[in-house]
C-alpha cells in the first residue's frame, strides 16, 4: 500500500508533526510519500529520514504529476485547503481529509466553508482532533458518516527523555542558562503574539523586578521583538535563544509556559510543558480550550477578548508567589499529559482506517 500526504505548508509546526509522526510510525507494507513545499520543514523529513517531494508551491497541477508518478492507493491531505486541491485531480483514490484546526470560517457560512462542505462527498474518511470541531463547523452535516475524532498524537515518554535526559547531559553552566520563570516557545508570527509576551513581562516586573523570561522560537518579528524588549527596559529580563532543536530542555527548566496566541491549531506546546509538570497559562483559543483547564493552568481570556492580558497577570503573579498553588497545578499537569498520552491507540487508528479504506477500494 502507498499513502501520499500532501500538505501545502514549508514550515514546522503542530500539524507537520502530526504528519511526521503519522508516516514514522506505519509499518513498512505501507509506503508513505510526504508532499510538501520546500522550507524549513525539510530539515526536519530529512532528519527523520522520511521520503518526501519537495516542490516550490503545492497545487492540483503539482499534486496531479505527483499521483501519475507514485500512485497511491491512498491520499492522506492536510487542513481544508490541500484536501479540497485533492478532489479536484482525482475521482478514483479515496482522500483522507485531516483537520487539525478549527478555523473561525468554518464556523459559519461563506465560500469556503461552501466548497470545503462541497468536496465532504469525496472523502472517504475525515480525521479530526475533537468532536467540537464536527460540532462547530458549518459543514458538519456533510460530514456525517465519515469522521474519526483521533485528538492529537503525543508521545508523553518520548518528550520527557528529551527533556530531561539532555538536561542531565549539560554542563552546568549550561543547564543553568536555559533557567525561567516565564518561557514563550513558538515561531515569532503575528499568530503566536510574541509582542504581548513581552508585554506580559513588563507587567509582571512591577511586583517581580527580577523576574527571568526566555523566548525560543525564530521568525519575522524578531527583530521587532528585540526592539520592544529594549524599549521597555526588559533586556535583564528577557533572554532571546532563537529556534532551538531541544525546546524541551527550557520546558524542564522553567516555572510557567505562557502561551498569549491569537491562534492555535491543537497548542501542542502547553502538552509538552505540561509533561514536565509545568502550569500553563494561555488564551482562549483553538485546542487550548482543550488541552488546558484550572487543573493544570489557567485559560486567560474569554470569547470576545481571547488573550486578556489582566488575567495573565493575575495567574502568573499567583503561581509565582503561592508556592501550594502551583504544587497543585504542577501535579494538575502531569495528571492531563496521563489523560492525553495517546500515541500508540493514535497510530493502530489510522492505521486501521488506511486498511479500511484500501480493502473497500479493493473489492470496488
Amino acid at each position: 500500500m502507498t499513502v501520499l500526504h500532501v500538505s501545502k505548508s514549508n514550515t514546522y509546526s503542530g500539524m507537520e508533526n502530526v504528519a511526521i509522526n503519522i508516516i514514522k510510525a506505519m509499518p513498512e507494507e505501507i509506503r508513505c510519500v510526504y508532499l510538501t513545499a520546500t522550507g524549513s520543514i525539510e530539515t526536519k523529513l530529512l532528519e527523520q529520514n522520511i521520503e518526501y517531494i519537495g516542490v516550490e508551491k503545492v497545487d492540483e497541477k503539482v499534486i496531479k504529476g505527483v499521483i501519475d508518478e507514485i500512485h497511491p492507493d491512498i491520499i492522506h491531505a492536510y487542513e481544508y485547503d490541500c484536501s479540497v486541491m485533492c478532489t479536484k485531480v482525482t475521482d478514483t483514490i479515496p482522500i483522507v481529509s485531516h483537520l487539525y484546526s478549527m478555523p473561525k470560517w468554518a464556523q459559519k457560512i461563506g465560500p469556503k466553508s461552501i466548497i470545503y462542505g462541497g468536496a465532504c462527498k469525496s472523502f472517504a474518511r475525515i480525521i479530526l482532533p475533537d468532536k467540537k470541531v464536527a460540532e462547530d463547523a458549518w459543514f458538519k452535516d456533510k460530514m456525517e458518516g465519515k469522521t474519526n475524532v483521533l485528538g492529537i498524537p503525543y508521545n508523553a515518554v518520548k518528550t520527557y527523555e528529551k527533556g530531561y535526559v539532555a538536561g542531565t547531559e549539560m554542563k552546568k553552566e549550561k543547564l543553568e542558562a536555559t533557567k525561567s520563570d516565564l518561557l514563550f516557545v513558538g515561531y515569532l508570527t503575528d499568530d503566536k503574539n510574541p509582542y504581548e509576551f513581552v508585554r506580559i513581562v513588563g507587567e509582571i516586573k512591577k511586583t517581580h523586578p527580577k523576574v527571568k523570561a526566555i523566548m525560543v522560537g525564530g521568525g519575522y518579528l524578531g527583530s521587532e521583538c528585540l526592539s520592544l524588549i529594549g524599549k521597555m527596559g526588559l533586556m535583564d529580563n528577557i533572554k532571546m535563544v532563537g529556534m532551538q532543536h531541544n525546546p524541551y530542555v527550557y520546558m524542564n527548566q522553567t516555572k510557567i509556559l505562557v502561551v498569549p496566541s491569537k491562534f492555535e491549531g491543537f497548542g501542542m506546546a502547553a502538552l509538552e510543558a505540561m509533561t514536565f509538570g509545568k502550569p500553563v497559562v494561555a488564551s482562549k483559543v483553538g485546542g487550548l480550550n482543550v488541552t488546558v483547564d484550572d487543573s493544570c493552568g489557567k485559560i486567560c481570556g474569554t470569547d470576545k477578548k481571547p488573550t486578556d492580558r489582566e488575567a495573565f497577570i493575575s495567574n502568573i503573579n499567583e503561581l509565582l508567589d503561592n508556592s501550594e498553588i502551583y504544587r497543585m497545578k504542577s501535579e494538575g499537569a502531569r495528571r492531563r499529559v496521563k489523560e492525553l498520552n495517546n500515541f500508540d491507540t493514535y497510530m493502530e487508528e489510522v492505521i486501521k482506517i488506511y486498511e479500511d479504506i484500501y480493502n473497500t477500494a479493493k473489492k470496488a
